[in-house]
């Protein structure tokens, strides 16, 4: 393990953090998804994040305060706790038994960090370095999630997340005006000094326009990162609470997201609103008025009259409009990058089949899609047990002696796991979801009995 300066600076500001900062600091860390506070040598160079260490500080102050009853106490039967902590034993078993178990008997697309660089491999399936990775990843998703869980029994500690949200949102917003600046200005680098992990840093420009990945390796992650910031802050705004930053952060991260470049946001941003404006109008025939779900007509509205005034009295603005998004999500799916993920996805399905439905093993294949990511490595029992662990958090009702201000949060924190699930279906690589993902389900889900 290798320590770099970013780490060091995190470890000083853990050991002083303490109360609700540990929420603060959790939330926050999940920003900075290109930066590395250490390197795994021992697994070819595996980047440890910011988030991750920020789990251990939350992991030790809970111990401190809560002991191990007070640690385990969000683990209950039948809850999302119970399915995820199944889920993740499955995930970390099949990491380490099918790829010996089925070795040389399938053909998987994977990647392996042992491989000077990181490869991308196309071959018989065995043993790889993404296995222990990718099982570190799931055990510290489902720490986050029964962590956060236990930190969301302290007093006022909804409101605290909801707050450190915000902050995240803010910084995103930072950070990506920087790159901007940058990029237009000339002026120095600040952002690829913070994004010292060892991942592929795509940027560039596509259409004249340059792709914002803020703190992030690319655009896509930080499409989807910012896409979660979106639906939480806005459900915020929609219902009054912190209202003047939620406003603010909502509409600046929106404005980034059309920006981006990115054909993740694009399509996820329909998939999304095309799902608000239908709960609304089935809102309007159930109850006779949508309330503050008017602010999905607003938006809708205000964006319409737009395109239709610029197209109107700019016409050419029509042919450039065209011709971008031609080339932003037209031409990527038949471009070499999409080509290949056809080809991941299809090797994917082909895997899952072969494997009788079991998978070949966390960590051995790649695809881009979330779901057969899901399927392709953790099989049908996988797939089952993370639907177990959804549906209650998306679906579930929120009990009625719940305070209004925690409903709220709930709420869009409900919203940011789906807008995540949307963008992971059309590009999520690997099973990790990232840590943001099971913060906003650890806020989302609301037990029938509070402890």
């Amino acid at each position: 393990m290798v320590p770099t300066l970013y780490g060091l600076l995190m470890f000083l500001v853990g050991l002083f953090v303490s109360g609700q900062g540990i929420l603060y600091m959790a939330v926050i860390a999940t920003l900075f998804g290109g930066t590395a506070v250490a390197f795994a040598t021992a697994l070819g160079g595996a980047n440890v994040t910011p988030a991750m260490l920020a789990q251990g500080f939350t992991g030790l102050n809970l111990m401190r305060r809560e002991g191990l009853r007070g640690f385990l106490r969000p683990v209950e039967f039948a809850t999302p706790t119970f399915w995820l902590l199944l889920l993740t034993v499955w995930a970390m078993a099949t990491a380490f038994v099918m790829p010996r178990l089925l070795q040389g008997q399938l053909m998987v697309a994977g990647f392996d960090r042992s491989e000077s660089g990181g490869a991308y491999l196309v071959g018989p399936l065995g043993p790889v370095s993404m296995n222990i990775t990718q099982a570190m990843y799931a055990f510290l998703a489902l720490m986050t999630f029964v962590m956060t869980r236990t930190l969301l029994t302290r007093p006022g500690a909804g409101l605290a997340a909801a707050r450190a949200v915000l902050w995240a949102a803010g910084l995103n917003v930072v950070a990506a005006l920087l790159e901007m600046a940058q990029y237009q200005l000339g002026l120095v680098p600040i952002l690829a000094y913070l994004k010292n992990a060892n991942y592929a840093m795509m940027g560039g420009e596509v259409a004249g326009l340059m792709r914002i990945t803020g703190t992030f390796p690319e655009t896509s992650m930080f499409s989807q990162y910012t896409l979660a910031l979106v639906a939480f802050t806005h459900t915020l705004w929609m219902h009054g609470v912190l209202r003047g930053w939620a406003r603010t952060l909502t509409l600046a991260n929106l404005l980034l997201l059309l920006l981006s470049t990115s054909g993740t946001a694009y399509v996820s941003l329909a998939i999304c609103t095309t799902v608000a404006l239908l709960y609304t109008f089935l809102r309007l025939m159930r109850v006779g008025q949508i309330g503050p779900y008017s602010l999905y007509l607003k938006l809708t509205g205000s964006g319409l009259v737009l395109a239709v005034g610029v197209l109107l009295f700019v016409p050419p603005a029509l042919d450039a409009v065209s011709d971008f998004f031609s080339v932003v999500i037209g031409q990527k799916l038949t471009s070499d990058s999409g080509a290949i993920r056809g080809a991941l996805n299809a090797q994917a399905l082909q895997t899952f089949v072969e494997s009788f439905g079991l998978g070949a093993g966390l960590g051995c294949c790649r695809a881009s899609s979330f779901a057969l990511v899901v399927l392709s490595n953790l099989g049908w029992v996988g797939a089952v047990l993370f639907v177990f662990f959804v549906t209650p958090i998306l679906f579930g009702r929120i009990p009625e002696h719940l305070a209004s201000t925690d409903r709220v949060i709930a709420i869009g924190a409900r919203r940011a796991v789906f807008a995540t699930l949307v963008s992971a279906s059309l590009i999520a690589l690997v099973y990790d979801l990232g840590f943001l993902f099971y913060i906003m389900a650890a806020l989302a889900y609301v037990p029938k009995r509070q402890p």
